[in-house]
């Protein structure tokens, strides 16, 4: 496994987990018994089409959901937003704090994809639209609150929220108001391929610049024309030139249109430019570079800026869960690293709202996205194993200092 990223290894001990990592073990075998069902639900959700075009599709999918959660001893609601419904389960407990595990029933994929790339199975591997991002994190999340549903439940609740527009959303979740105030939230976006969890993911920005010249005879008066894709061209050079000056910083030019026909000189033209950084800092400085437009002589350059997404940057909760999620793992068994993601996921807003927030906590998987989007079904119970030790040390007081006041000696599983 990758190691962690150095900006989130932690040199002070970790209190007592023995009570987490035995509700991670019985999660774990709760899921392994379990397996059968999750991979049929899973085809079942990855059957339905629930991209942008699919509204109807989107609110089938939370429907399930709903009623698998409602069987799992759940109350649910639905609160409307305006992509349509964002799903709540809610599990009561005995204890203090209430956890979220976050997720989205939305995927990129247009309808038809589900009938003509079926769910299928091979070498250990699930296949199909949304099978990792992100069907397959919520069965694995709805898998954990199930195996918790049974145990001791030392958390005021235990919430399984999911969003219906995540994968097209520019703005902030719109349910956010519903999480604000959570212990922690932990995000069931796919594992890592090499079964790494996310500590950080990059803000994000889109930057919309729009040329405006003059047109003219390309042959015979090519003079008394301003050239708007020209104009633009230097700008997106411009921006391009900022890839990696500073640590992280990317800059893309996504999409590039303009002009009309060959013979005239082009008035109009768009481009779209994909700005990331680890730093919302650094963010900051590359927009304000980018929109520090040249002044072409006779062309006019407009810029707007969709966005931003924060990031999941380094703090104090998030270090913690992480400590806790590799004590726990090898408790089980395995070994679990982090790293920062260059994509977005709603667990940046929660964590911008200071929720501590972990990611990438669902089955291992990658290539999202694709027509290979795959998930491995091995990595099912071990990860559910790990979420729901994750809920019980969080419950215990793993984020408000409640747990190293209990019986165990610090640095112990």
């Amino acid at each position: 496994m990758a190691s962690p990223d150095d900006s989130f290894s932690t040199a002070f001990d970790l209190p007592d987990l023995s009570s987490s990592l035995a509700a991670a073990a019985s999660a774990r075998e709760l899921a392994a018994r379990r397996l059968p069902v999750y991979v049929e639900r899973l085809a079942t959700l990855v059957g339905i089409d629930s991209g942008d075009d699919c509204p109807e599709g989107r609110e089938r999918v939370a429907a399930l959901l709903a009623e698998w959660a409602v069987a799992a001893g759940c109350s649910c609601e639905v609160v409307p937003t305006p992509a349509g419904g964002h799903l709540v389960a809610r599990l009561p407990g005995a204890g203090a704090g209430r956890i979220v595990l976050l997720g989205h029933h939305d995927t990129v994929f247009a309808r038809g994809t589900a009938a003509a790339r079926p769910f299928a199975q091979a070498d250990g591997r699930a296949f199909g639209p949304g099978v990792a991002d992100m069907k397959g994190g919520l069965l694995l999340a709805l898998l954990a609150l199930e195996a918790l549903a049974q145990g001791e439940r030392p958390f005021a609740t235990l919430e399984l929220h999911s969003a219906p527009d995540e994968e097209i959303r520019t703005g902030r979740l719109p349910a956010l108001p519903c999480v604000h105030g959570a212990a922690a939230a932990l995000v069931f976006e796919c594992g890592r391929e090499n079964g790494d969890v996310v500590v950080g993911r990059k803000a994000g920005a889109w930057v919309h610049l729009s040329a405006t010249g003059r047109p003219a005879h390309a042959g015979t008066e090519p003079e008394l024309g301003r050239n708007a894709v020209l104009a633009l061209c230097r700008e997106v050079l411009r921006a391009d030139g900022l890839n990696g000056a500073r640590p992280g910083l990317t800059a893309i030019a996504g999409t590039f249109a303009g002009g009309t026909i060959a013979n005239v000189v082009p008035e109009h033209a768009e481009a779209v430019v994909d700005v990331r950084s680890p730093s919302s800092a650094d963010l900051r400085w590359a927009l304000e570079r980018i929109a520090d437009t040249a002044r072409d002589e006779g062309v006019r350059v407009d810029v707007t800026v969709e966005g931003p997404w924060p990031g999941i940057e380094p703090n104090s909760g998030t270090t913690t869960l992480f400590d806790a999620a590799q004590r726990l793992a090898a408790g089980l068994g395995f070994a679990v690293g982090g790293q920062t993601s260059g994509g977005v996921s709603d667990g940046c807003w929660t964590s911008a709202d200071g929720v501590p927030t972990l990611d990438g906590l669902g089955p291992v998987g990658g290539l999202d996205h694709s027509a290979d989007e795959y998930i491995l079904f091995d990595s099912v119970a071990a990860r559910c194993g790990l979420a729901a030790g994750l809920c019980d040390a969080v419950g215990r007081g793993l984020l408000d200092g409640r747990l190293t006041e209990g019986g165990g000696p610090k640095g112990s599983v």
